[in-house]
């Protein structure tokens, strides 16, 4: 079956890609931009078959290259969040920030915020530390970590 699927083989990171060649998009939530190999349905409604070399973390706006040189720009889809603002400046933030990384939860900084998937344990922890919780839906691109590599995953060829 995979044989008659088109084929994703390669990703350019965005801003490395012909998006005049943009034949589509694919709209993932953070978990799934994390694969090497698997069907996948763009946002057309069309099955292809994702096949890279390794794992990679597809960002907003990467192109996965096609057997037939047309791309699928990745769209990171909107989940469910918590949005954290945090009283005390740098040190409020840095307390908060500590909490979250010893909870080894992935996160993503936004201007003065903190986001992180919903969770009422956390958030409850977060308040009783003096944050202030709301609840947003947008796209999660959470940070690398200090040991993912290069602070992404894929090559800018």
């Amino acid at each position: 079956m995979t044989d008659t699927l088109r084929r994703a083989t390669r990703v350019h990171a965005r801003g490395h890609w012909p998006t005049e060649r943009e034949a589509g998009t694919v709209t993932l939530a953070f978990d799934d931009r994390h694969r090497r190999r698997m069907v996948m349905t763009d946002d057309a409604g069309a099955d292809f078959l994702l096949d890279l070399p390794r794992a990679v973390a597809l960002d907003h706006g990467d192109g996965l290259e096609l057997g037939d040189g047309a791309y699928l720009r990745v769209v990171a889809a909107d989940e469910d969040l918590m949005e954290v603002r945090c009283g005390g400046g740098t040190e409020g933030f840095a307390r908060i920030a500590w909490h979250l990384g010893n909870r080894h939860l992935p996160v993503q900084i936004v201007g003065e915020t903190i986001r992180l998937r919903r969770d009422h344990v956390i958030e409850d922890m977060l308040k009783g530390l003096g944050a202030s919780v709301a609840a947003i839906h947008a796209p999660f691109a959470p940070e690398g970590g200090a040991y993912s590599g290069q602070g992404h995953g894929h090559s800018h060829d």
